[in-house]
């Protein structure tokens, strides 16, 4: 088992990608800790299901917007199992407002999302950076997205976001090395997420169709696709760090 005896702290564990990289990571051995803001008994599931892969974990309720709650959230953790060995940045909000919609975009808007998908992946790296122990080949992964990196997606407000994030991971990728690896995950369009489901008018057929005509590799992407990256760079013998992988089907080719 590759993450045997590693302590692995998922925000936004829940449901979607975070609970899929959840019971990946504890097929693997490790110990896992689901973080979340306010579905508890989403999260509450994901340890059920962590737990009959016969592996070990805890629920651990933290907005990663909130400064204090983070910080009490790591010392918890760290004073129960010692050490941190691997976070993974998931926990992100969005908004669905058009581009050309500028007048939608209020600083409400903005605080929320910038709160929650930056400064939330920043004050995690920071508090995990204080209980990670260089002999274990500690790693953060942080998730942004495909709009990161180029203009696309819910709205403007994410999409910089997301941009931010990518920027901010080869800034902590320079700061924390050689200590800590720090990479990043950008999924492209993925299937069977909450957020698809919010959306008012969604047409899952439409979508799944869509992106068998245009993704290169002719489908949409799963959370198991993006938890499968996301153990890759965590992996201790990977020479990655400051990386942003792009898990998209080939979509941006396009």
């Amino acid at each position: 088992m590759k993450f045997k005896d590693k302590v692995v702290l998922i925000t936004g564990a829940a449901v979607g990608i975070g609970r899929e990289a959840a019971l990946a990571f504890a097929r693997e051995g490790a110990t896992v800790v689901i973080n979340y803001s306010k579905s508890v008994d989403e999260a509450n599931e994901t340890l059920r299901q962590v737990k009959e892969l016969g592996g070990e974990g805890i629920v651990a309720q933290a907005d990663v917007a909130n400064e204090t709650a983070v910080r009490q959230m790591f010392e918890d953790c760290a004073k129960r199992y010692g050490h941190i060995d691997i976070l993974v940045n998931n926990a992100g909000v969005t908004a669905f407002i058009p581009f050309s919609d500028l007048e939608a975009v209020t600083d409400s808007v903005w605080s929320r999302l910038l709160d929650t998908n930056v400064k939330g992946t920043f004050f995690c790296s920071r508090e995990a950076a204080k209980w990670m122990k260089p002999d274990r080949k500690p790693a953060i992964i942080n998730i942004s997205s495909q709009a990161g990196i180029r203009p696309i997606g819910s709205s403007m407000p994410y999409s910089v976001s997301k941009a931010a994030v990518i920027h901010m991971n080869e800034c902590l990728a320079l700061t924390l090395a050689p200590q800590i690896r720090v990479n990043c995950v950008a999924p492209g369009p993925v299937d069977n997420t909450r957020w698809n489901k919010a959306k008012a008018d969604f047409d899952h057929e439409k979508y799944v169709a869509n992106a068998q005509k245009s993704v290169p590799l002719g489908r949409v992407g799963e959370p198991a696709d993006i938890a499968a990256a996301i153990l890759f760079l965590a992996e201790e013998n990977n020479f990655c760090t400051g990386v942003t992988l792009s898990v998209d089907g080939g979509n941006f080719l396009k």
